[in-house]
């Protein structure tokens, strides 16, 4: 699979708390941390949840920093070509990747050489619910004429990531666990291309994160929470327990957050990163941010929090879900 890359520069202004969070040994051992341009790999698509959060969240580390950041998406291999750059990088703390809880699948279905207990993390932001998404022409307006449509055979085909991501275990579950009787996956790099693709016309639904969908609700029909606490997004959507389905999906519904970086990153730099996220996500920006797009954030723990949420996602999706199954 080929690796595709986009790179959006931007610069932050304005001294923050970061420069006034500690000195460590830099390059010559007496640098500033930080003092250099942050590195962002984001290991999906353009457009996409993941995408989006990152590049508003790290700008705002930046800017109260006086430092710049660089965004880098490195898609591919269910985004374990982004991981497994992350994972070569210098550990000097200035390169970080988002990291979603249920993202461990292709770990595991990939063997990349490494494992997510080996990265250290930075610490989470917030929860995130997947929903169900169609093209506005073929007049599809609830959960149940959806999989009436897929249960006629009007509609066939179903979209997500690359095998082995969230929202593809996601579909498995819905074909499962509540009978949705989809024929084909059609796999893209992220929500954001998924969403082009059912607004297109290429597929009849598709299953994007909340964030993404808030972001294109003009291209887009929107029709369903599939973690059955709904979405903070959209917090009028149908949930799919809503219309009579009692399996539990809620493992992939919804997941963790959070941001990591590179193995033997020093303590002293992954604390920095903690209270400088922290900080950034009270800030006025972000907040404000948040409330006029409906994407929720709060600090939701550092690295022994998202640890647990991650390893306790490995041992539960193969118990839900044969990952010999997922090419």
């Amino acid at each position: 699979m080929p690796r595709r890359r986009a790179v959006i520069q931007s610069t932050g202004a304005g001294i923050g708390s970061l420069l006034l969070a500690g000195c460590l040994g830099g390059g010559n051992g007496n640098d500033d941390f930080p003092s250099q341009q942050f590195h962002a790999i984001i290991p999906w698509g353009q457009g996409g949840g993941t995408d989006i959060f990152t590049r508003e969240i790290w700008q705002e580390i930046a800017d109260q920093g006086d430092v710049s950041v660089g965004f880098e998406n490195i898609t591919g291999a269910a985004g374990v070509r982004g991981i497994s750059e992350l994972y070569s990088t210098d550990p000097d703390g200035y390169t970080i990747s988002p990291m979603n809880s249920p993202s461990v699948v292709p770990l595991l279905t990939q063997d990349p050489g490494f494992t997510i207990d080996e990265f250290r993390h930075v610490g989470a932001y917030t929860q995130t619910v997947w929903v169900l998404v169609t093209d506005p022409n073929l007049d599809l307006n609830d959960f149940e004429e959806v999989a009436s449509a897929y249960d006629a055979g009007d509609i066939e085909a179903i979209a997500g990531q690359s095998p082995g991501e969230p929202n593809h275990v996601l579909a498995e579950s819905l074909r499962s666990e509540l009978g949705i009787p989809w024929e084909s996956y059609v796999a893209y790099d992220g929500s954001g291309p998924i969403i082009q693709a059912v607004a297109a016309g290429e597929v009849p639904a598709g299953i994007v994160t909340e964030t993404a969908a808030a972001d294109a609700e003009d291209q887009i029909n929107v029709l369903t929470a599939l973690s059955s606490e709904g979405s903070p997004v959209f917090p009028d959507l149908p949930v799919y327990t809503d219309y009579g389905y009692d399996a539990e999906i809620d493992f992939m519904g919804q997941f963790l957050r959070s941001f990591m970086a590179p193995p033997d990153t020093p303590d002293e730099r992954i604390e920095i990163l903690n209270k400088s996220l922290q900080e950034a996500l009270e800030s006025d920006t972000l907040q404000s941010w948040a409330d006029d797009t409906g994407n929720h954030l709060e600090y939701l723990g550092g690295e022994d929090e998202v640890l647990k949420v991650l390893e306790e996602n490995q041992e539960r999706i193969p118990e839900i879900i044969d990952l010999n199954d997922i090419e």
